[in-house]
């Protein structure tokens, strides 16, 4: 499972709409992996969604998470005008010794 991080951009004076992650779950066909669905996410960038994505490697993943994004900014009325900047799996040094 990959934690998918889909960047939003929003139409000048837009709020997050309400109940983005179960637009996204329901919107999402089962065998695109979509499994939970984190809305509520602040980046210094705008909006992000977080996507929980059962995929067979990372660009499936992502791949997957910005098609149902897509998706849903295209079909769901309180998105209109709203963008899908990028998906992509956060990078973390795990295990890492810093001098």
């Amino acid at each position: 499972m990959y934690l998918v991080h889909v960047f939003l951009r929003a139409p000048e004076g837009a709020e997050f709409p309400e109940a983005a992650g179960e637009a996204v779950r329901r919107l999402a066909r089962p065998e695109e992996g979509i499994e939970h669905v984190v809305d509520r996410l602040r980046a210094p960038a705008g909006p992000v969604l977080g996507v929980y994505v059962l995929a067979g490697d990372l660009h499936q993943a992502e791949a997957r998470a910005a098609l149902v994004c897509g998706r849903v900014l295209a079909k769901i009325p309180a998105f209109r005008g709203w963008a899908l900047e990028r998906a992509g799996v956060p990078l973390v040094a795990a295990l890492c010794e810093w001098a």
